[in-house]
């Protein structure tokens, strides 16, 4: 009984229909309706986050705001017990006004003779001191509130109240959650056509919204590794309801020739 071998010629044919199928079926949506098919992942990030950390030595005395909690421009969001820090800056109020008299008092004596130019330098050098100290006394006493730089909301808090902390302690963590920004990594060939302003869509895993964003920055290097390219998009529209550290696939219109 004979084996049944194809014809050379007739698997040659068949793989050229096979591989013709699979390669129309893959760029089907590209060459047809424009929209690049690759699934383009993204991250959304905040574009303003600040690490808040006490600037002086002191006990805590005030923090408003808890993680999840939201804040307005200017609110205070740390407040600590500076009663030392006071007192401090009024002795070296006092101390410039000591020595400001004084200096006042040689320029009068010197327009009588009565007292040298050296006299009157060194009084002028003692109040210029003392200036100096009293106004980094007022810049401590001035560290005792921290307000907020931006509205926002609070990510975590590191610090009970009633602590004392160091300086340079890490006391909470913020985000304004209403400038959120959308980073991708997208093949760098794209860059023969996409461009700032190009808009796409992007879908939310977490509520499976989709909304309009726009790329607003792209990236100053290419990855030779990878051949890719960040980019930065930003929502067109209403972005309530998103979250920083939400992520979501992204779907670009790329315009027929």
């Amino acid at each position: 009984m004979k084996n049944s071998v194809l014809h050379p010629k007739l698997i040659f044919l068949f793989a050229i229909i096979f591989l013709s199928q699979v390669g129309y079926t893959e760029d089907d949506d590209f060459f047809t309706t424009g929209i690049v098919s690759d699934n383009v992942r993204g991250l959304i990030k905040p574009v303003e986050r600040a690490i808040i950390s006490s600037e002086i030595a002191a006990k805590i005395k005030d923090i408003p705001f808890k993680a999840g909690d939201r804040f307005k421009k200017e609110d205070l969001l740390v407040g600590f017990d500076c009663s030392f820090y006071r007192a401090d800056m009024a002795s070296a109020e006092a101390s410039y006004k000591s020595r400001q008299h004084i200096f006042e008092n040689n320029k009068q004596l010197l327009a009588l003779n009565a007292i040298s130019d050296i006299d009157v330098s060194i009084s002028e050098s003692e109040m210029e001191v003392a200036r100096a100290d009293r106004t980094m006394k007022v810049i401590r006493v001035n560290q005792c509130k921290i307000k907020a730089p931006y509205s926002g909301r609070v990510i975590e808090v590191a610090i009970n109240e009633h602590e004392t902390v160091p300086a340079d302690k890490e006391i909470l963590s913020i985000l304004n959650d209403r400038d959120l920004e959308i980073e991708l990594i997208v093949p760098s060939n794209w860059l023969n056509w996409l461009t700032v302003e190009e808009s796409f869509s992007f879908m939310i895993d977490e509520t499976g919204k989709i909304l309009d964003a726009k790329v607003s920055k792209i990236g100053a290097v290419v990855d030779p590794v990878s051949q890719t390219i960040k980019l930065t998009g930003k929502f067109s529209g209403d972005i309530s309801g998103v979250l920083s550290g939400m992520s979501g696939t992204a779907q670009f219109n790329k315009k027929n020739d």
